[in-house]
């Protein structure tokens, strides 16, 4: 950040007043509410008047009015939002959500897409990659499973085009989701991981026995981009499934209409839109409601995108 460094580095001038603090670290807030749709409470006002508490006034007030000029994909205000956001996920989150992917709505998208045999996916807000993945494993075990593709010792090999871009607000979350491997102490990007999906996940041994990797073919189908689902375009269009998962409960009601729009709009005829459980679609959006136990997706009309 401009000036960042005071953060860490200084003390307030003559000791700044709580009320003065806050009232900037709401100017902070609020344009991170304008330009990432994110929505605070007042916890994090507090923490976040506290770090600023170490940068002495004119600085601060300056380095605020900095931020708020700056444009959403700047060095300054991504260093600002990569401190108030949160990373924190793991492998196959929700069983049943998975489940009905493998056995309900990949098989029917594969059968759709049989002839071109390409499948394209988004998941969008991945955080540090570990629902991409998941969500190309997946993808990759019910062609299997469709007999489209073949496993082996080796790994599963398939002649469709399996595309899924995995992206994120993050930058720090983006460049570790593309480094793929995962674990530490507990191994908590693990701990709910099914069985069946164990040998996805190479140990590292040596010097990070706690480390697992993503398999090589797993990679091999997952790329990664930094994106804001508050931007007037998504990332591409055509899109055989959109998955957005545990993302939209952090965003203002502005921001989860502004979401919506950008995610169902990057829907395929007949493409898939897979939200949160307590997420919902307006009533007028082209989608038809699928549930399955403990799961929901939505499928577009065909007939085209808009």
């Amino acid at each position: 950040m401009t000036d960042g460094g005071a953060l860490a580095g200084e003390t307030a001038a003559g000791g700044t007043s709580p009320g003065v603090l806050e009232t900037l670290a709401r100017r902070l807030l609020a344009d991170v509410r304008r330009k990432a749709g994110i929505r605070h409470d007042r916890p994090l006002e507090r923490k976040l008047a506290r770090i600023l508490s170490a940068m002495p006034l004119p600085a601060l007030e300056r380095w605020v009015g900095q931020i708020e000029a700056a444009p959403p994909d700047s060095a300054d205000w991504l260093s600002l939002i990569e401190n108030l956001t949160i990373h924190e996920t793991y492998f196959f989150r929700d069983k049943p959500h998975h489940e009905h992917l493998r056995r309900h709505v990949l098989p029917a998208l594969i059968a759709a897409r049989r002839p071109l045999r390409t499948l394209r996916l988004w998941s969008a807000g991945c955080a540090t990659g570990e629902e991409a993945y998941s969500l190309a494993i997946v993808a990759l075990e019910a062609l299997a499973d469709a007999g489209e593709a073949r496993r082996s010792g080796d790994g599963v090999a398939t002649g469709w085009n399996l595309d899924v871009l995995g992206t994120d607000l993050s930058r720090i979350a983006v460049r570790q989701a593309r480094n793929a491997c995962y674990g530490g102490e507990g191994l908590s990007p693990f701990r709910d991981l099914p069985e069946e999906y164990a040998g996805w996940f190479v140990p590292l041994g040596g010097e990070a026995p706690l480390h697992r990797r993503v398999r090589a073919d797993a990679r091999a189908a997952v790329r990664f981009d930094r994106h804001n689902l508050m931007d007037p375009v998504p990332p591409g269009c055509g899109f055989d499934l959109v998955s957005c998962r545990n993302v939209m409960i952090y965003f203002d009601e502005n921001g989860r209409t502004r979401a919506l729009r950008q995610l169902t709009g990057a829907v395929a005829a007949d493409g898939w839109l897979v939200l949160g459980t307590t997420d919902r679609l307006p009533d007028d959006a082209p989608f038809d409601r699928h549930r399955g136990d403990r799961a929901l997706a939505f499928r577009r009309h065909g007939g085209g995108a808009g």
